[in-house]
């Protein structure tokens, strides 16, 4: 299998993260892998994709440190690839990652990553899955009762109006934003200046106000699912608690949540049920989904991560169970191009 990760930079790659896990994984079974950056694209008339990348072909590493030093020290080799004949390219890049506030949002990987499936080549996440997913207002085209009652607007007034009805303690953060950045509790409208935080908050776009669960006091759930269903190795799913700190209302690992062993629940597997037609509808393949009590917080489709943490916890090996699946699904689709070749059929008609 010869599979690329699509990375912002190569140099802000740890080995705890989610993507040198799965590469690591990939390689050390005997796979080709590729790692490149989302800025070393082009594309000839001919339609097809290339990449500058660094390749690990014939090197041999025992542990996902070294890995990951041959490639930000030299080690592996830079060189020029052709995507379009590569089985799987996985896009691991969060388009609101950006150093600068004019390129947040975007990204460029999207549409080359259509060519991409164009030329029969897997793509992990579906570009237009990623594109309607690309901020939290995917999370409206779920169910009703799974949601947390939320409200997308810039209107003060709204917000306000949102609050008052509540009759409770609320979230307020950027539709777009990312890692817990600009998250504010508002428990009372007497209590705090809510011009200054809605103002604060919507200088960058649009304001997502949503009702607060008291079971986040809990923790969140991070479940990481694969072709809509739990990621299961052995007996022992893909799962793991995030605590908050004290005194904070966000959960995330950065800025102190503490992980804990999480069991997968009727009412988990209530939601995942709930949600994997439209997940598999839009070819979001890897996904990690963020769950308090019996809520849906979030989905998490351009980095879902979580392997570190699940790997420790449990002593497992959740990127085995990811690239195994890969190989599988690489084995259908070729298994459809040679059906395609002998009964003359045009590949669109065998290869989803």
């Amino acid at each position: 299998m010869k599979i690329c990760f699509v990375v912002r930079s190569l140099f802000s790659q740890i080995p705890t993260y989610t993507t040198t896990h799965l590469a690591f994984e990939a390689h050390r079974r005997g796979h080709e892998v590729v790692y490149t950056t989302v800025n070393s694209f082009s594309c000839t008339d001919d339609m097809r994709v290339h990449a500058t990348g660094v390749s690990f072909e014939g090197l041999e590493f025992f542990h996902r440190l070294d890995f990951l030093r041959a490639m930000q020290t030299g080690l592996a080799p830079k060189k020029e690839v052709c995507l379009s004949d590569f089985d799987v390219v996985f896009l691991r890049y969060n388009p609101n990652e950006t150093e600068t506030e004019k390129e947040k949002g975007k990204n460029p990987a999207i549409e080359f990553g259509r060519l991409l499936k164009l030329h029969g080549v897997m793509v992990v996440n579906d570009p237009g899955g990623l594109t309607k997913a690309a901020s939290k207002m995917y999370l409206s085209s779920f169910p009703s009762e799974i949601r947390a009652k939320t409200l997308i607007t810039r209107s003060t007034v709204k917000i306000k109006s949102f609050l008052k009805a509540l009759k409770g303690p609320a979230i307020i953060k950027p539709l777009s934003g990312f890692g817990g950045q600009d998250v504010f509790f508002v428990k009372n409208l007497k209590d705090i200046n809510i011009n200054q935080i809605i103002s604060s908050v919507s200088k960058n776009g649009y304001v997502m106000a949503q009702e607060y669960l008291p079971a986040v006091k809990k923790g969140d759930k991070r479940i990481l699912l694969l072709n809509g269903y739990p990621i299961f190795v052995g007996d022992q799913p893909a799962i793991y608690l995030r605590v908050s700190p004290k005194g904070e209302i966000r959960s995330n690992m950065h800025i102190g949540g503490r992980r804990k062993k999480a069991k997968l629940t009727a009412s988990d597997l209530k939601i995942i049920e709930a949600i994997r037609p439209k997940l598999n509808s839009d070819g979001l393949y890897f996904v990690g989904i963020d769950i308090v009590g019996n809520k849906l917080l979030e989905v998490n489709v351009f980095c879902p991560g979580g392997i570190n943490n699940i790997n420790e916890l449990y002593g497992i090996n959740v990127g085995r169970v990811v690239i195994q699946d890969l190989e599988r699904q690489v084995r259908f689709r070729q298994m459809g191009l040679s059906t395609r070749r002998i009964n003359g059929k045009t590949a669109e008609w065998v290869v989803q």
